[in-house]
């Protein structure tokens, strides 16, 4: 092998830098014999140039540490007729005879870097990584992630391992689940090897823009929930929380009240104590819905349906059906029990009395996703027993899911009531009843709070984000948090298993 270039190459590989180095790695682990190989020392982009782990500018491209291209030629592990490698597929090893080959593995975080989280995407790009743009648009599993090097999605315990990985040094990591997304760099990953990343600081999503990319993201405070604090105690910097007319990524409107209780209004004196538009002009057409990639409707304490006219109504579902996500709390079963179209057929809607508090509920484990949620709930220590969780105020608005429709995920049994069954959280794929490659959106309903729905704070008096306890997540806001990251995620048929793009 020492006589396999002569001294220009080796001239040239010197100047090359680290990067280069694989070369030379990839032999140990190679058989004996091989003698196909080639460096290609112009420079050249391998991938895409992420922000370093320690944060940096958002979506950031460019080469990868100084070296160019490397071609292992019969010694890379290509499949036969695809042709030539490129960029940082040259550099994996075949590993040929070794214990292991090339990977790298760890355990995916909410920004905070506490939650561990399911069905994140983490691959390995082979070329700058396009950028985002604000607003509605389809995402089906697999359009908007091409041909990564490698990739994975998180199991229940937030872990994932990419297998054939790129070694060398400076090699591009992506962490992303629907637009959430943090690219991250690794100073040297080893070849034939795994190489754990253990820092949850580092493996974890974007707090700001700073660190990467969030999803453009509208909130409207209510009277009798909180959703607002909930990205909050995620760990979402304060920073990106602005009214309407601010530049963060989470935009808050002021819901409306039940007369007794008042929605925050404004924000407090130490972030500037801006007012927050009203919501009902907000969501009164599809046009302003569709700047945001996801919107957040907190519990009002009432339906206050005059408010939300059919015309309104029909707007939200045609936001859906254009790749909008819908996040409705409670009360908000307004658009959905009188929405246009199949949208109340999507379930049996009725306001019952509230089913006895605290209630246990029962996680609806016949599907994939549902499955990976109540083995969640455990490893998160919030449930203490496979399939069930303790719900705080429960709700009886739903007492049905129509399973040609919509998706059934959490119910827990009504003593006061015939039918006994109540419905916590549901979901449906948009447009009802397209097919797999014509959907594009998502909408959720749930009777679960993040906060204390009889508790009478004028949380108003002290305006956002000071009106949000500092305190660590309740069992109940980790469910609710699964499925925000659920509903952020691309659009797939849920009867089958997440996959990671190839």
């Amino acid at each position: 092998m020492k006589n396999w270039m002569n001294a220009t190459s080796r001239r040239r590989i010197a100047i090359a830098g680290s990067v280069v180095s694989v070369a030379f790695l990839a032999w140990s682990c190679s058989p004996a014999g091989v003698d196909k190989s080639t460096v290609n020392p112009n420079p050249g982009t391998a991938g895409a140039a992420p922000t370093p782990a320690t944060g940096g500018t958002s979506g950031g491209a460019g080469p990868v540490g100084n070296g160019g291209s490397i071609t292992l030629g019969g010694n890379f592990p290509m499949d036969p007729g695809t042709g030539p490698c490129k960029g940082l597929e040259c550099q994996v090893p075949a590993c040929a005879g070794a214990p292991t080959p090339t990977t790298i593995s760890g355990k995916i975080y909410d920004p905070a870097g506490t939650l561990p989280l399911y069905n994140v995407v983490v691959y390995v790009p082979n070329a700058p990584v396009a950028p985002f743009t604000d607003g509605a648009s389809c995402d089906r599993c697999g359009a908007s992630i091409v041909n990564p090097v490698t990739s994975a999605i998180t199991d229940e315990t937030g872990a994932f391992v990419l297998d054939k990985a790129p070694a060398g040094a400076n090699i591009p990591l992506v962490i992303q689940v629907g637009k959430w997304r943090r690219q991250i760099t690794i100073p040297n990953v080893a070849p034939c090897v795994d190489n754990p990343q253990l820092d949850p600081q580092i493996m974890r999503l974007p707090r700001n823009k700073a660190e990467g990319d969030l999803p453009k993201i509208a909130i409207t405070a209510g009277a009798a929930d909180q959703m607002e604090c909930l990205p909050l105690r995620l760990g979402v910097d304060p920073a990106e929380f602005t009214n309407s007319a601010g530049d963060g990524r989470i935009h808050l409107y002021e819901g409306d009240n039940d007369g007794n209780r008042m929605p925050i209004t404004q924000f407090d004196a130490m972030h500037g104590g801006a007012t927050l538009t009203s919501a009902d002009p907000f969501w009164a057409t599809k046009d302003n819905l569709m700047k945001y990639d996801i919107v957040i409707l907190s519990c009002e304490g009432n339906a206050f349906a005059r408010q939300k006219p059919m015309a309104v109504r029909q707007a939200m579902y045609d936001y859906t059906s254009a790749g909008g996500r819908l996040f409705a709390s409670h009360w908000h079963n307004v658009w959905f029990a009188q929405g246009p179209g199949l949208v109340p057929t999507t379930g049996t809607w009725d306001d019952l009395n509230d089913p006895p508090n605290p209630s246990v509920a029962t996680i609806n484990q016949t599907f994939p996703k549902g499955e990976a949620l109540a083995k969640w709930l455990v490893n998160v220590q919030a449930s203490t027993t496979l399939g069930q969780m303790n719900v705080e105020f429960p709700r009886d608005n739903l007492q049905a899911v129509n399973p040609t429709l919509a998706r059934e995920w959490i119910t827990l049994d009504d003593p006061m009531q015939t039918p006994a069954k109540a419905v916590q959280y549901m979901s449906f794929n948009t447009p009802l009843g397209a097919a797999d490659d014509k959907i594009c959106g998502r909408a959720v309903y749930t009777d679960l709070h993040v906060a204390s729905v009889d508790n009478n704070t004028n949380t108003n008096a002290v305006g956002f984000p000071a009106s949000c306890a500092p305190r660590d997540l309740s069992a109940q806001e980790k469910a609710v948090a699964f499925m925000l990251f659920d509903l952020s995620a691309c659009v797939q048929n849920e009867d089958l298993p997440p996959k990671p793009p190839r």
